[in-house]
């Protein structure tokens, strides 16, 4: 049986106006089988829900960083975007986006003026306005992913090729995702792959991000923000603005670190997960109290 919508708006309204709902006639209240007094009892109580969540005044966002207050980071910013010679683009993994209070990427683009940062799971050079840009002049993306047929860029044997690379503007493609996620990406966007040059780093580099706030595979392993500072400097060697860029990312992320920390540490740890069934038990217990005010 469908639930008349003149019903469900009166008990919207009882809801609001605080009012018994014994109010409806026994003769009206028989008319419903059990199984339409609960979807009535079940929308009244989501409507209360709901309107208590609307009720609930959003927490206060720093307008410079999109940051809560405690968490700014605004302070270790540069004074304007920087503008390399080297255009960023950054593929990142859905899951990543919401890691939001210890993703780098947001960073990225309050440091660096030629940032662009796309969401998915899979990419092909036609949805990428950049790469395809970069290919019409006739050249290829960069792409920063490690792979034996990478191009080192702080090889010397690969000197020649490297230096070919520092004496051109180029597009520098990295992925943002755990290993797992950067590695599924990669597989699935053979397209990309085969327009770009894979390049990387040898060098060892330790994270900024201490083990206790996230913790890498390797200690060698970096960030997505730490990658790209140092491959910033490696694609420019000489360039001011490239040394610039590379300070100011990492110390955004040393500042978002720190205030992480300091959050983490002057709150009351409270448990990561609800003890099980307890918030369907909440909600169970309100649809049976409304049920029975209903219908008795």
């Amino acid at each position: 049986m469908a639930m008349p919508g003149l019903l469900l708006l009166f008990v919207c309204a009882a809801l609001r106006s605080h009012r018994t709902h014994r109010s409806f006639p026994l003769e009206e209240r028989n008319d419903y089988d059990p199984n339409t007094r609960t979807k009535i009892a079940s929308s009244a109580a989501k409507t209360e829900r709901r309107e208590l969540e609307r009720s609930r005044v959003g927490r206060e966002i720093c307008e410079g960083c999109d940051r809560p207050p405690p968490l700014c980071v605004c302070r270790s910013l540069p004074g304007k975007l920087i503008d390399t010679s080297t255009s960023v683009l950054i593929l990142q993994h859905p899951r990543e986006r919401r890691r939001k209070s210890l993703s780098t990427v947001p960073l990225m683009p309050l440091v660096l003026n030629k940032c662009t940062v796309k969401v998915g799971y899979n990419f092909a050079r036609r949805q990428l306005d950049l790469v395809a840009a970069s290919l019409d002049k006739g050249q290829k993306p960069l792409l920063l992913f490690p792979g034996s047929n990478a191009i080192s860029l702080d090889d010397e044997s690969n000197g020649d090729t490297v230096k070919s690379l520092q004496c051109s503007e180029q597009l520098l493609i990295l992925v943002d995702g755990t290993w797992a996620e950067a590695k599924r990406m990669i597989m699935q966007s053979p397209d990309l792959v085969r327009s770009c040059r894979q390049v990387q780093f040898t060098s060892d580099h330790e994270s900024l991000y201490p083990s206790s706030l996230r913790k890498e595979p390797e200690k060698h392993c970096l960030s997505t923000l730490e990658s790209c500072a140092h491959a910033l400097t490696l694609l420019e060697p000489c360039s001011e603005r490239a040394t610039e860029s590379k300070t100011f990312l990492e110390g955004s992320m040393r500042c978002m670190v720190e205030k992480r920390m300091q959050v983490s540490e002057s709150r009351e740890r409270a448990p990561r997960f609800a003890r099980a069934g307890k918030k369907t038990f909440g909600k169970n217990k309100r649809r049976h109290e409304i049920k029975k005010e209903l219908f008795g």
